[in-house]
């Protein structure tokens, strides 16, 4: 079983050390078991080709979809016929087929050939993925819910969280057929919101009931501790730390995560993620004169 990420971000120090955390977990739970795969259609940073002396993970270079693109054309025909309905959509499609996560992560994960765990890489591990591969084979495709949280989530039903991906059966479910209605979608997002809307209009149910929240829980409800022997491991804290009345309906205190995601505004350096200080000074102390410069350079303090 392949592990799958994705890391298309500037070589910011921020966004490094979120990448180092993730293969650091990756190695400590997975190998030598499970590869550990980096996608990027960028070159590898200089900072990266140094881990490789530490950790064992394989980058890969690799194209987006080429830009989606209705003709110049086609919408003065549609202009010119008066069809406002049709020229609506024709621009929705633009937009939403050139978003990132479309463009590349879906374009990618969909021609992908053989079977696959991705998890964003803000999405780290604090369980061996081994817990869950008896259930691969039950369904093709099964992902995880959005935990209910107050002014993201709120009224609404529950909606797939693209953040973690487990496939099984590759080419089940094809990019043509996740984009071929682009609306309405029935919740927020962009390849997220294209799985959701085909899925639902297929009757098809891609969540586990051995794969819950844990699988892919929002740090704001989340603690994450270091034990005697060095591991890191995650904890569910059962309400948002800087609110403790907005208390999590998905899992109970106490409860082990297996995937914390640092999603939207829940970055570590927001929600005072430990682990992410420990390499946060890991980095600073690895730093070469060249990382000093790229600081410099995206005027970056972190």
């Amino acid at each position: 079983m392949e592990i799958l990420t994705i890391f298309n971000y500037p070589p910011k120090n921020k966004n490094l050390i979120f990448l180092r955390m993730f293969i650091h977990q990756h190695s400590m739970l997975n190998e030598p078991l499970h590869k550990l795969k980096v996608l990027s259609f960028g070159k590898q940073p200089k900072t990266v080709k140094r881990w490789h002396k530490l950790y064992k993970f394989e980058w890969i270079k690799i194209d987006k979809r080429r830009n989606y693109q209705t003709s110049v054309i086609d919408l003065i025909k549609i202009k010119i016929l008066k069809n406002k309905e049709i020229y609506r959509k024709e621009k929705i499609k633009n937009k939403l087929l050139n978003h990132h996560n479309v463009q590349f992560k879906m374009w990618n994960l969909t021609k992908w050939g053989s079977a696959f765990i991705f998890l964003d890489v803000d999405a780290i591990l604090f369980k061996p993925v081994v817990e869950i591969l008896p259930y691969l084979s039950d369904k093709p495709f099964i992902a995880i819910n959005h935990q209910n949280i107050n002014y993201h989530t709120q009224n609404r039903v529950p909606f797939l969280n693209g953040g973690v991906q487990i496939v099984s059966k590759p080419g089940t479910f094809t990019y043509e057929m996740f984009t071929e209605n682009v609306d309405p979608l029935f919740c927020p997002g962009a390849e997220q919101a294209l799985m959701y809307t085909t899925f639902k209009n297929l009757n098809y149910d891609y969540t586990h009931p051995n794969i819950g929240y844990e699988w892919n829980s929002c740090s704001a409800y989340n603690q994450v501790v270091k034990q005697e022997d060095g591991a890191w491991k995650c904890f569910s804290r059962g309400y948002l730390e800087n609110d403790p009345n907005q208390k999590s309906d998905s899992i109970p205190p106490g409860f082990e995560i297996a995937v914390n995601h640092y999603w939207d505004e829940f970055k570590p350096w927001k929600v005072n993620c430990p682990m992410y200080e420990e390499f946060r000074q890991i980095v600073i102390s690895e730093e070469t004169l060249w990382d000093k410069f790229l600081k410099r350079f995206y005027r970056e303090t972190y």
